[in-house]
């Protein structure tokens, strides 16, 4: 009988004993289908991870510390530009859209999703480039840095649209499918610039780019059945709710993510904004990535369950190890990574140990964060009350500390912020139950 199991079912085997460890609970078939998806998106993850991991390091070998952080730049620039563009809406997709398995409602929702987005694209480009000069300025980036990430963020919004609109209908096995195929083009595609000698941190952002647009034009052809061009009035408004306070937190949490590496470049130099993304792929990367596939399907799974307060019970049970098992293996991650990277990065033990714990202190807040939305309007209100302290918080803070300490500063004051955030969260939770 076992050699007839499936990989996924192999999979899940394996993790009921611990399951049933942690929570003191027998695995219900709703949580063996949980974890049965979750090992399909894992392993298409996994794979893909091994290319576009592959992608940074000889990224960060090839062109060092200053290349790796004009690279580093250009994709913390698109972050603030794809905002306006994307506004929210992606989110609120995946959870009306996750809610019911209905046809017609379904491509409702999607095809007006994708017209809002297409619409609010087509104005900030126009707006980009009618102020772009007072932009570049703002973010202290060359005009030529400034336009390449609007491209980058049009492309960034198209293969998000479109990867969570897989989510959104249920459909991980697909997910879990293009996932490797989009690390395969991005690493592929950067060895062919490498191959020709065009060693520049444009041949970074060119591989993302034909990356993003070749996997959002391959998931495109596969969900047309859902995309018409039909705008439904009803749907737009209650969309536009929900992603009203959606995009006030995607603000903050762009805020607080990126503002770090943009300060570090006005006040240090590119070549820091380099080391400090190499810290941050090895720690914060690694975390992010591991609770990436567990969010895939975590999100549209517990948008569908109506008892929250048990969903907060196995949070709570499963944090001592969250933090007992995780916070050593990013340690050990960032070191090995950091070693690949090469003699250009210089190790340090007290920032490896910082990043550690940010990247747990993420995780963490993640976790509780997506839970929150998965209420409905009542949850992403609160969740954007601690994403505008946690912006409130590490703004300050980044502009303070890091002039004074570098880069100890900038992970200093995610880490204090990511407490902060969290605190409030835990205070918010009985809102919710």
């Amino acid at each position: 009988m076992k050699g007839n199991l499936t990989p996924p079912d192999f999979v899940v085997n394996l993790i009921s004993f611990s399951y049933e460890w942690i929570f003191h609970e027998k695995m219900s078939d709703e949580v063996k289908k949980f974890f049965k998806n979750l090992s399909y998106v894992g392993l298409g993850t996994i794979i893909a991870t091994i290319f576009s991991f592959t992608f940074n390091i000889l990224a960060g070998r090839i062109l060092g510390p200053s290349g790796y952080g004009e690279f580093t730049l250009v994709q913390s620039v698109a972050m603030f530009l794809y905002i306006p563009m994307l506004m929210g809406f992606s989110t609120a997709m995946i959870k009306y859209n996750a809610e019911k398995e209905d046809l017609k409602r379904q491509r409702t929702i999607i095809s007006t999703t994708y017209i809002l987005v297409f619409i609010f694209t087509i104005v900030s480009i126009f707006l980009y480039y009618l102020f772009s000069f007072q932009i570049s300025n703002l973010f202290s980036v060359s005009g030529e840095i400034f336009y390449l990430s609007v491209v980058f963020a049009v492309l960034f919004v198209f293969y998000t649209l479109t990867t969570r609109t897989l989510r959104s209908l249920h459909e991980l096995k697909k997910y879990a499918i293009f996932q490797p195929i989009y690390g395969i083009i991005l690493l592929s595609a950067f060895l062919v610039f490498i191959f020709i000698n065009f060693i520049s941190f444009k041949s970074m952002v060119f591989s993302m780019y034909l990356a993003y647009g070749i996997m959002g034009g391959i998931i495109l052809a596969f969900i047309r059945k859902y995309i018409r061009f039909e705008f439904d009035r009803s749907w737009a408004d209650r969309l536009a709710r929900y992603s009203s306070y959606a995009i006030i937190g995607g603000v903050s949490f762009v805020f607080y993510t990126n503002i770090d590496k943009i300060l570090i470049n006005m006040y240090m130099t590119v070549a820091d904004v380099g080391i400090y993304r190499a810290y941050y792929f090895a720690s914060v990367g690694i975390a992010g990535l591991i609770f990436g596939i567990f969010n895939t399907v975590f999100f549209p799974v517990v948008s569908k369950c109506d008892d929250k307060k048990a969903i907060f019970k196995k949070i709570g049970r499963f944090t001592p190890y969250l933090v007992g098992f995780g916070l050593p293996l990013i340690i050990i991650s960032e070191f090995v990574i950091l070693k690949l990277y090469g003699g250009g990065y210089p190790i340090n033990f007290s920032l490896i140990l910082l990043f550690a714990i940010v990247s747990i202190l993420i995780v963490y807040y993640g976790i509780y964060d997506w839970t929150f939305c998965s209420e409905g309007m009542t949850g992403v209100k609160l969740v954007t009350i601690s994403t505008i302290i946690i912006a409130i918080i590490n703004i300050p803070l980044n502009i303070y500390l890091i002039p004074r300490f570098g880069l100890f500063g900038a992970v200093a004051s995610t880490a204090i912020a990511f407490f902060a955030g969290i605190s409030c969260l835990l205070l918010l939770k009985r809102r919710i139950i």
